[in-house]
């Protein structure tokens, strides 16, 4: 994950990094997964060379790979990359250390990003976008996940934490933006994007209910505008 500023984000990651890939093996992260597998990742035409922006153990850069993507996943936490370094023993993904906000230092241009649950931990979301989008080749294509504003999930959360007298999900102390759906793609666009699609998601919820609820996540693909596009 990327820092919220003062560096609380990195540091609440930090100490759950042991532990984070083993999370994806069911519940809710897994269910996160599964619907990234089976509803983003085939609409993204993965080739080339791609960057996983907070890539935590690289559980998704690992999916990258798979898929036929030459992956650099990149952390802000040093404990995450270990551990993704750990996961994944093959030359394809590597890892590295370094934050949302030094991407726009990177040499390589990259085909494709993908960035899932960092923007709200970061200090400016539009500027850490617009810096990922700016190292995509024309016509590159980006997978991005944020935490709806109307969250049914959230919503409770909160709820739950405020009569807990502030304990009990820790992330919400670091997780600091919310999104409708208009003011993600507006987001996007400000930085340089052309949406292709918003598709929401619930990890609690089955998803036939999800019309009739407010997802908790929001999952948006786009590409980024350029000659041909």
């Amino acid at each position: 994950m990327t820092s919220g500023g003062a560096g609380d984000a990195i540091a609440y990651h930090e100490s759950l990094a042991a532990g984070w890939t083993q999370r994806y093996a069911s519940g809710g992260f897994r269910r996160r997964a599964d619907f990234f597998a089976t509803d983003v990742l085939p609409g993204l035409g993965v080739s080339g060379d791609w960057i996983d922006v907070g890539c935590g153990s690289g559980v998704f850069s690992r999916m990258l790979a798979q898929a036929g993507a030459r992956v650099l996943g990149l952390d802000g936490s040093p404990a995450m990359v270990e551990a993704a370094r750990a996961a994944s023993p093959a030359a394809n993904p590597r890892f590295e250390v370094g934050r949302v906000e030094d991407v726009a230092a990177l040499a390589p241009v990259f085909d494709g990003a993908i960035c899932l649950s960092v923007l709200e931990y970061v200090a400016e979301p539009g500027a850490a976008l617009a810096a990922i989008a700016g190292r995509l080749k024309p016509g590159g294509r980006l997978a991005l996940s944020a935490p709806n504003r109307g969250s049914t999930l959230r919503t409770a959360q909160r709820l739950l934490r405020a009569l807990a007298g502030g304990r009990g999900f820790a992330y919400l102390d670091s997780s600091r933006h919310l999104w409708t759906r208009a003011e993600l793609v507006a987001l996007a666009e400000a930085a340089g994007l052309e949406v292709d699609a918003v598709i929401g998601f619930d990890p609690l919820a089955p998803r036939l209910s999800w019309p009739a609820l407010s997802p908790s996540l929001w999952f948006l693909t786009a590409h980024r505008r350029g000659a041909g596009h």
